[in-house]
């Protein structure tokens, strides 16, 4: 277990017990709210594939905040995880485990809520200051400008492993974070190389893929293979050596050589256009005048192929009505750069809906 202290103000209105469980880490933190802002008092990170069960994390946790003081009991749990929730019970995604909030709440005392990770970044999103470059950069639209927010709706699309799409209502100064399967909606070709791709994909698939697999860490494979495979591209040894590995390992190998391959460029290229389009898309699913928000760590790594040439806005603004595209460049677009995001979201949640 690594321990992180990050705040040394223990004077807080209300302690919550917040986790996020992934394939990789979970990592659970004793979070502080006060005059309505969230704070990590002390973060926990244990390796998931050396975890059995939830509970004797949770309770090391737990004792790793009150041994330091007394005042640190939280009085609520809350864990998003990688997975299906049924029951308050998490399947996860990618470890042989489950996280289980009655057997959670029964060691602790503690009224525990299980959510989904995607959810758990709904509930962070309000938690975020958009002014602040550490937590947010926000994307200039084709006119070199800065739109404000100018209501209240927003939404978010998180490229990772898959594809999230979620977004959140606000009534009387509180937000309720609502779950899609957006990301499994039809994908829409846009230019030539798009038409060929979806071509190809549909073709190793036997049925028209939707979006996932063209947005999201398995979509840069998947690119990456139609340009060696149908385009006859990436002969250098580069390109080689990326071919052979399993499709899981390929999309941070393309993204680590785009600067100085050209396949891998026009991957991550392709890829950026295909996600700016698709979000433009669901912003105007949403009308979330209050901000698109870009999740997932592929776009916090690869920040840098969003903004050149302003490629993710124009395709994110590109529309065949001039006054939808009128809309799109009205409209925020924020990525997401708080690897702690689902933590504040899991303890904003846990706030607003245990009772």
């Amino acid at each position: 277990m690594e321990v992180k202290w990050l705040s040394e103000d223990f004077d807080q209105d209300m302690l919550i017990l917040a986790g996020d469980v992934g394939g990789t880490n979970t990592n659970l933190a004793v979070v502080g709210k006060k005059d309505g802002k969230y704070s990590i008092i002390v973060e926990c990170i244990f390796k998931s594939s050396e975890v059995t069960e939830l509970v004797g994390p949770v309770l090391q946790t737990i004792q790793t905040a009150v041994e330091k003081s007394d005042k640190l009991k939280p009085s609520i749990c809350c864990i998003s995880a990688a997975g299906p929730v049924i029951n308050n019970v998490c399947v996860l995604t990618n470890c042989n485990w489950n996280v289980d909030g009655a057997a959670i709440e029964a060691k602790t005392g503690l009224k525990t809520l299980v959510i989904n990770d995607f959810l758990a970044i709904g509930y962070g999103i309000p938690t975020l200051d958009v002014s602040n470059p550490e937590q947010i950069t926000q994307l200039k639209n084709t006119d070199g400008e800065l739109p404000p927010q100018t209501g209240t709706t927003k939404a978010v699309v998180g490229a990772g492993t898959g594809l999230g799409v979620g977004f959140l209502t606000e009534s009387n100064g509180v937000y309720t974070a609502c779950p899609s399967e957006g990301g499994h909606s039809g994908f829409a070709p846009f230019d030539d190389d798009s038409v060929a791709l979806t071509a190809w994909l549909t073709k190793k698939l036997g049925i028209a893929p939707g979006t996932e697999p063209f947005v999201s860490g398995q979509g840069i494979a998947n690119i990456f293979n139609y340009l060696l495979e149908e385009k006859g591209l990436g002969k250098d040894d580069v390109c080689q050596e990326i071919a052979k590995l399993d499709n899981a390992d390929k999309p941070a190998m393309v993204a680590k050589n785009a600067d100085g391959n050209d396949v891998c460029r026009q991957a991550m290229e392709l890829f950026v256009k295909a996600y700016g389009k698709f979000a433009g898309s669901m912003s105007l699913v949403f009308m979330c005048a209050g901000g698109m928000y870009l999740a997932g760590g592929i776009v916090t790594k690869n920040e840098k192929y969003l903004v050149e040439n302003n490629l993710f806005m124009n395709y994110f603004e590109m529309n065949y009505k001039p006054n939808n595209t009128a809309l799109l460049k009205k409209t925020p677009v924020y990525i997401i750069k708080d690897y702690s995001i689902s933590l504040y979201g899991a303890a904003n949640a846990g706030v607003i809906l245990i009772k």
